[in-house]
């Protein structure tokens, strides 16, 4: 029997946990995430996704900010071979954390690395207008998606690719091929593939200012620019209504004209307002393009 503990802090983390728990030669002895912090307008103090779910299901639990002293000392109490971490970082894990476990840590990645390092490679696979991508699981080391290669399982970027449905088709892909990785991974640990660093890329997490639109890209670009920030943090312009007034704008989705060359938007929210259809709303706001 392998223990593992399992590193996650997102939504995306869920189909691989659940999924983990349920393999019977491993045990499953603690899921580390981030502690319970406030959301929303009420600021109210919420546990994330992964919280919830082992609340929920009577599974072991650890919550942290940071790897201190007596973090790193939990973890060696529980005396696990082997971790798996999916989403989770920050705080990211250095040489010392990474040698508690006999086996190291596995991370999954949801881009063909060394391609697309970095915390949202999903929508810069999309922007970037890929049509490939990989679920890569590898070995952990203290550089950012730096380890070394276990194995890729490839699929299909489509053209209504979202970023919520990207990473929902890759982690599930992952989740399908779980077992069958770990349990080849135990058996030959030392089976690994060193990056191609002089191919690698890297792009930043997108923030709510990098998600305004630069209408001086081509108009395919802004399209799959408005997919890949959906669910979060969502492309926004600024338009004006007719008394003059500069607003933002979300653009929750849009969609090319035949002629493939204007791109109109389908469901927006302009500031102050609630989410709705650009045709309801277009005849008293104009988008400015130029600001």
């Amino acid at each position: 029997m392998t223990k593992i503990v399992f590193f996650g802090a997102s939504i995306y983390s869920l189909p691989v946990l659940k999924k983990l728990s349920k393999i019977s030669d491993f045990e499953l002895i603690s899921v580390v995430t981030k502690i319970d912090k406030a959301f929303g307008r009420d600021q109210k103090i919420t546990p994330n996704h992964v919280a919830k779910y082992c609340q929920d299901n009577n599974l072991p639990l650890l919550q942290i900010e940071e790897f201190t002293p007596e973090v790193k000392n939990k973890l060696r109490d529980l005396k696990a071979d082997l971790a798996l971490c999916l989403a989770f970082g920050p705080p990211f894990f250095d040489e010392e954390t990474i040698n508690i476990f006999p086996k190291k840590i596995i991370n999954i990645h949801p881009s063909t690395l060394p391609k697309y390092r970095g915390a949202t490679p999903g929508p810069w696979q999309i922007i970037n207008g890929e049509t490939k991508s990989s679920v890569t699981f590898f070995q952990i080391d203290p550089l950012p998606d730096h380890g070394p290669i276990i194995t890729q399982v490839p699929f299909d970027i489509i053209q209504s690719e979202t970023a919520d449905s990207f990473y929902q088709k890759a982690f599930q892909l992952a989740s399908d091929n779980l077992e069958s990785v770990l349990k080849t991974y135990i058996q030959n640990p030392t089976v690994l593939k060193i990056q191609n660093h002089t191919q690698k890329s890297y792009f930043p997490k997108i923030t709510k200012d990098g998600a305004k639109i630069n209408w001086t890209w081509d108009i395919q670009k802004i399209e799959r620019f408005i997919r890949a920030l959906n669910p979060s943090p969502i492309a926004w312009t600024f338009v004006e209504n007719l008394n003059h007034q500069i607003l933002k704008m979300k653009i929750f989705s849009g969609i090319l004209d035949q002629n493939k060359s204007k791109l109109v938007p389908v469901m927006v929210q302009v500031e102050g307002k609630n989410k709705t259809e650009w045709t309801e709303i277009k005849k008293y706001y104009s988008i400015i393009t130029k600001k």
